[in-house]
């Protein structure tokens, strides 16, 4: 054993301080994380233009008869139907188009560039295909990014969203854009670098307790940092390796052959042939419609800040556990043991938003008003365990009290900044020692 233990503290000792680094990088972007995230457009802030119902149908004929997804927007006061991949209605933006796009934005062109790759604001490998963007620089530093075959508005963000990017949410997720660019190459270093990172701190909290089992006092180490170390290893240990570990769970997926999947009966819908879609229901005006057709067929319409479902063919949307109980006994196989309903639990988190939760053999199944639907088998609940739960800390109860929950993130968070800073001092004197 003891030559286990040596392995462990070599491991521990000379491991800390590339590891540390990504420590202090993690730690100290998480805490900005809790504030800031990457920006990216979300359909609250695609502009709200009014429908043209003749350019709507016009575009509507031109589509496939069956459609696996579908997604109105507006750009420049032109209409955009993305269905199955492709884009109806696509234009070359003129500059009376950036025009009128950077003023639904409220701001003016400084500045437009044309750019042939993806940038550190654009570095998701899926929009490769609406290459090459014109990014528009507002006089308010804001950047706009439009694709120049389609028309599509891709990206939004302001200076205050990228100044605070810097320091969140660029190192938290190695947003490096050569690496990002390529999503494989992109995820197996995340991977690796918080797998071995998970590795060094579950070593470090191993050797500190063996310590306290042999030494059997609190105080072992005449030096404060080795103390110091030590002593905030062991009250926060716990918690770096759930951020840690959760931090690698958000890309790895738990093995089969230590969890297995339980399959659906019936798989959800897909899929849906245009001719039942009633294009009436959508209102005057918008900026973002989105097609569902799980579990009923509806659209998921975004006008600002409001987001409403409204049904998508001549059978109304019916939300009540009387309607949707069958649907999830089609999906599900099986019979539904209870429906309650809810406004937080441990696995539904939707802002204050209630739904309601059933429950069958094998399965839990989460919904509301809203068009949210999830079913949840016992490896899925794992993995919500292993990475959302873990690493957002969603305890039922407390996260519902913002402030405390707060002080509770802030706290755990300092703790491990202790750790890392402490282990980082102690790993460049042992350097330096060489």
């Amino acid at each position: 054993m003891k030559k286990v233990f040596s392995f462990m503290y070599k491991c521990h000792k000379w491991f800390g301080l590339p590891l540390a680094l990504m420590f202090l990088m993690w730690y100290c972007s998480g805490i900005v994380m809790m504030y800031h995230s990457f920006p990216r457009i979300s359909p609250s802030e695609i502009p709200v233009e009014k429908t043209d119902s003749a350019i709507l149908s016009t575009l509507w004929f031109n589509l496939p008869d069956t459609l696996r997804s579908c997604r109105i927007t507006h750009s420049a006061r032109h209409m955009l139907i993305h269905a199955n991949g492709e884009t109806y209605g696509a234009f070359s933006p003129t500059r009376m188009d950036l025009d009128r796009i950077a003023a639904s934005f409220g701001t003016k062109i400084e500045k437009i560039d044309t750019l042939h790759d993806v940038d550190k604001w654009t570095p998701f490998n899926q929009l490769m295909t609406k290459l090459p963007f014109y990014r528009i620089i507002g006089d308010d530093s804001s950047y706009i990014y439009v694709s120049s075959k389609t028309g599509e508005i891709v990206q939004q963000c302001t200076l205050s969203e990228r100044r605070w990017a810097w320091v969140g949410a660029l190192p938290h997720y190695v947003y490096i854009t050569p690496i990002r660019r390529d999503a494989k190459l992109w995820r197996t270093i995340v991977i690796w670098m918080s797998g071995l990172s998970t590795v060094s701190v579950i070593f470090g909290i191993i050797i500190a307790i063996r310590f306290l089992l042999k030494k059997h006092k609190w105080h072992l180490f005449k030096k404060r940092s080795w103390q110091w170390h030590y002593s905030w290893g062991l009250v926060f240990g716990l918690f770096m390796l759930a951020f840690i570990f959760s931090g690698m769970m958000s890309l790895a997926q738990i093995p089969d052959w230590i969890m297995k999947s339980r399959e659906l009966a019936n798989s959800p819908v897909m899929s849906v042939a245009k001719s039942r879609i009633d294009l009436s229901t959508i209102p005057q005006s918008f900026g973002s419609a989105s097609l569902m057709t799980d579990p009923q067929l509806m659209w998921s319409v975004t006008s600002g800040k409001k987001t409403s479902t409204i049904a998508a063919s001549a059978s109304p949307i019916d939300f009540s556990p009387a309607f949707m109980t069958p649907i999830i006994e089609h999906q599900t196989g099986e019979k539904v043991i209870s429906v309650r309903k809810i406004e937080e639990d441990f696995f539904y988190h939707r802002g204050g938003i209630p739904g309601w939760r059933a429950r069958t053999d094998h399965f839990s199944v989460y919904w509301n008003e809203k068009g949210y639907f999830r079913i949840l088998d016992r490896k899925a609940k794992a993995h919500y365990v292993c990475y959302r739960f873990l690493h957002t800390m969603k305890i039922p109860g407390l996260y519902q009290i913002k402030w405390l929950h707060s002080i509770y993130m802030w706290v755990i968070l300092l703790g491990g900044l202790m750790i890392v800073g402490t282990g980082t001092w102690l790993s460049l004197k042992a350097l330096k020692n060489l």
